[in-house]
């Protein structure tokens, strides 16, 4: 990357779209798995009906985001075409998947578990493939500890809206929160040592925002793990679901706001080739 480029982009943040995307995509993704938490910590998937609807919308909505970022937006759904070759077509696949099922599960007005559950194991797998499909050779921001990211805050999402919603006791679903905040806030930790170790010289995209990592993780910290702990243990579920949110929001901002070397554009380009190919 050359230094004009650098310097261009440093005053330009050119991936909104895709933090929205990714945004609406995890919650999204967390509320279609509300099903599954709702079974393991309460024994019933009655109560999440909403949350499975509204998990619909956000990701049909970050879905027609993402094709913002594309060169040819109207080409999009052929980004399926290299299922199997790039992980970003792989993303979309199963982003689809979850989507459908999602509509399946919500149309129904008595959803079985079972299709509230494959529902649910499609959105994981959507969270699993959100972090790994910018885990790219040489770019050494998007490797390691915070490819997992997207499984932990979209797990905690999940288990924090269906606190919201669930009228019975909040023990079950507290410890549960409780373990999957700790295992992000672990891997957030693992995620600042490789920035401040990094193995090779970078050259980030956006240098005034990377020269402020420490300010930015801190703050993703306590928006995504403890001020939603503290809610909980408060009896707060909502404003726990609300912190997180926005915590999610701010961990996409700083995902695209590290990056150095390769780029988001990169991947994008190699996905335009096949789709026109």
């Amino acid at each position: 990357m050359t230094t004009t480029t650098s310097h261009r982009d440093a005053g330009a943040f050119h991936e909104w779209p895709l933090v929205v995307f990714t945004t609406l995509a995890i919650t999204g993704a967390g509320l279609l798995a509300t099903p599954l938490i709702a079974w393991l910590a309460a024994g019933t998937t009655a109560p999440v009906a909403g949350a499975v609807r509204l998990g619909v919308l956000l990701l049909a909505a970050g879905l027609a985001v993402s094709t913002l970022h594309l060169g040819r937006p109207f080409r999009a759904p052929l980004a399926a075409a290299g299922f199997g070759r790039s992980r970003l077509s792989t993303e979309v696949v199963v982003a689809s998947v979850a989507l459908v099922m999602g509509i399946v599960n919500a149309l129904l007005q008595q959803a079985s578990p079972v299709l509230g559950f494959t529902a649910a194991a499609a959105a994981l797998a959507l969270l699993v493939t959100l972090g790994l499909v910018y885990s790219l050779p040489g770019q050494q921001t998007w490797r390691g500890a915070v490819v997992w990211m997207p499984l932990t805050s979209g797990l905690a999402f999940s288990t924090v809206a269906f606190g919201a919603m669930w009228s019975g006791p909040l023990v079950a679903t507290g410890m549960a929160a409780a373990g999957i905040l700790a295992a992000d806030a672990a891997l957030l930790a693992a995620r600042r040592m490789s920035l401040v170790r990094l193995t090779t010289p970078s050259a980030p995209r956006y240098p005034s925002f990377f020269a402020r990592r420490d300010l930015v993780l801190v703050s993703r910290l306590a928006l995504v793990d403890i001020l939603p702990a503290g809610c909980l243990l408060a009896g707060l579920p909502t404003l726990a679901a609300g912190l997180l949110g926005l915590g999610i929001l701010l961990d996409r901002v700083a995902f695209y706001g590290f990056a150095s070397q390769h780029t988001t554009v990169a991947e994008l380009q190699q996905v335009e080739q096949i789709i026109a190919s």
